[in-house]
């Protein structure tokens, strides 16, 4: 892999240069190194700065950098490394420390093939502990695609673009990426000609079933300003497949033309709420049909390329994981002219009588990147007060965060409001954005590619900075708990021995087989069953009742005082954040252990439909205080 010097670290210290007297930051310059393919990249900081993490901000070359101020309240903000491509969609890999970037075929990649210096990479493998990022290896266009994964880790990107250059086109693609077991081994695409979509999708949604498949639902034939009649996908398909798919789906029909990326979110009952201009549906995943019609979400429509965001809200065993869907801004017209929405609606979609429950954000934002964060806030990042998503269509960037709070409590009850400013950063983040909570608690944010001619810098260039957002819950007074999780919940788990990709197809082997080292020891709990974790906490002695979850209760959205939470950061692009989720689990019993580690009692999640198999991050959360995380792997054993 290669870097181009001359454009893209030219063209990132001329936007540093150009923010910094703008906005009252500190000097910054950013450097490269290369050691056996692998670039990594520092940030030279004139002034010192303390780190949430306990970097040594000593004034000399560092991966991180400050460049916002430090609040309890407010959070703060660091420059952590370079993209290497335009991250316009992102996934963590799991049991790793590491994010995969993919974007389109264009011309503003800075990820040379390590083979081959004169071609260009689309996708790259970055380190978010080490900073540094590898490139991969596509057959397939990537543009405006979606992904997800399959129960063992595999990632599976789907859908795409025309075909560019030495690219092939993408439309009915399925890219496979292993995890490569947690080890060393350097994976690396996997794209086969006979295993494909039923159909072509451009701008397709994707949401993970209960079983472990994936629900794949709309998209267009073709790239357009918005979807039509002539172009549309109304359909929905699974992976693995179904004899039949893909299936006709007319509310896709009903809904055009504001129904790419559908929002789409598996309800604890095993059904779908899928979202679609102002229009919610309840979709039976047992009959494939229609069982609710929910009442109009009131405002303009909410699906690209006016673009808000969903979530499904934190699902609590204090309610008895009653389910809520959060839905929050989008511009208010397809025009360069139309504004950011500051409204949000609220739902229980399981409700007896459900309807929309609406709340104004603090400011107007399109094109928002709404994600979970391990304490069960809700952070809003990225977009713009102006235009509308799509190519050189926004402007009036959004740089300051808000943070929503989905439960009550003294503070909203005193300002009428569960939403809260937090810091800015100074670096527009428009169109091809992207947010995703990892392992350590802070948030990365990436992308922004929001001109059709990427070549010309304009005023919002591509944008290759990463940075990390630090809530405000690092800043504590207290320290951290601490969670150890591979005493009680490591197994061994027997893989087969590493393969190529190229070896893999030859054989004409499945691609989530892997591309590991065989055998190895991954964090695993079952359904239903109690398992037991090490924990150390330090905001005071506690007793057993004050530990354990109270009795559900759908009334109760108050969070316990001590949770274990399983974070899934989903499949990021375009606003949609595909089968995102936050599950808390019920703790059954604490035992004291002087002089070592205590460990607390844990129920495992009851079924798929409250937690898909496959990886989760794992936190125990004190005080609203989380620890960092740790990679766990929800499955049904076999005895």
């Amino acid at each position: 892999m290669l870097v181009k010097a001359g454009s893209l670290f030219e063209s990132i210290n001329f936007l540093v240069r150009k923010h910094r007297s703008a906005h009252h930051v500190q000097s910054e310059e950013i450097s490269s190194t290369a050691i056996d393919g692998v670039y990594s990249f520092a940030v030279k900081n004139n002034e010192a700065a303390s780190s949430p993490l306990g970097h040594d901000n000593d004034g000399d070359n560092m991966v991180v950098a400050l460049h916002r101020g430090t609040s309890r309240e407010l959070g703060q903000w660091d420059l952590v490394g370079l993209s290497g491509v335009s991250a316009m969609h992102g996934t963590l890999i799991p049991n790793t420390n590491k994010i995969v970037f993919l974007e389109k075929v264009e011309k503003n990649s800075n990820a040379y093939l390590p083979e081959d210096k004169s071609k260009y990479s689309w996708s790259v493998e970055y380190d978010i502990e080490e900073g540094t990022f590898r490139s991969l290896h596509t057959k397939t266009n990537l543009f405006c695609s979606a992904g997800g994964y399959r129960p063992d880790g595999t990632i599976v990107s789907l859908g795409g673009a025309e075909a560019q250059a030495d690219i092939e086109e993408g439309w009915n693609s399925l890219r496979f990426l292993s995890a490569c077991n947690g080890t060393k081994s350097r994976c690396d695409w996997d794209t086969r000609s006979e295993i494909t979509l039923k159909t072509g999708r451009w701008y397709p949604t994707v949401e993970t079933l209960a079983d472990g498949r994936l629900f794949i639902i709309g998209g267009a034939m073709r790239g357009a300003s918005m979807n039509s009649e002539e172009i549309g996908v109304p359909s929905w398909e699974l992976y693995p497949p179904l004899p039949t798919n893909p299936t006709h789906f007319t509310f896709l029909e009903e809904t055009l033309p504001y129904n790419l990326y559908p929002m789409v979110h598996l309800l604890p009952d095993g059904n779908l709420f899928i979202f679609a201009n102002t229009r919610a549906i309840l979709f039976s995943t047992e009959t494939w049909s229609i069982i609710k019609n929910y009442p109009e979400l009131p405002g303009p429509p909410r699906n690209y390329p006016l673009s808000g965001g969903s979530l499904l809200l934190p699902l609590r065993p204090e309610s008895n994981y009653d389910p809520e869907v959060l839905i929050c801004g989008g511009s208010t017209r397809f025009s360069s002219h139309g504004k950011g929405q500051e409204q949000c609606g609220r739902i229980k979609p399981l409700s007896q009588d459900p309807d929309w429950i609406m709340e104004n954000m603090p400011l107007g934002r399109m094109m928002p990147d709404m994600v979970i964060i391990p304490d069960g806030s809700v952070l809003i990042f990225n977009g713009a007060n102006k235009g509308t998503a799509g190519y050189g269509r926004a402007t009036e960037p959004v740089l300051q965060p808000v943070k929503y709070q989905p439960w009550d409590s003294n503070e909203t009850r005193l300002t009428d409001s569960r939403f809260t400013f937090q810091n800015p950063s100074y670096i527009p983040r428009l169109y091809h954005s992207i947010a995703m909570p990892v392992l350590d608690g802070r948030v990365l944010i990436a992308g922004s590619n929001p001109n059709a001619n990427t070549m010309v810098l304009g005023e919002f260039p591509v944008e290759y900075r990463i940075e990390m957002f630090s809530p405000g819950y690092l800043f504590s007074d207290v320290p951290r708990p601490i969670l150890k999780t591979e005493t009680t919940l490591g197994r061994v788990i027997h893989r087969p021995a590493a393969l190529s990709v190229q070896a893999l197809r030859a054989a004409k082997l499945s691609p989530e087989r892997g591309q590991g080292d065989g055998d190895t020891i991954e964090n695993v709990i079952s359904y239903g069953s109690e398992f037991e974790i090490e924990v150390e906490f330090f905001g005071g002695v506690m007793t057993e009742s004050q530990v354990v979850t109270p009795k559900g209760s759908s009334n109760n959205y108050l969070p316990s005082k001590v949770q274990v939470n399983l974070l899934n950061g989903g499949f990021s692009t375009h606003s949609t954040h595909m089968s995102h989720r936050l599950v808390g689990l019920e703790i059954t019993g604490y035992i004291q252990n002087p002089g070592a580690m205590d460990r607390l009692k844990v129920k495992g999640p009851r079924n798929g439909d409250l937690v898909p198999p496959g990886w989760y991050q794992m936190t125990v959360v004190e005080n609203g205080v989380p620890s960092e995380g740790s990679w766990v792997r929800v499955l049904q054993l076999v005895d």
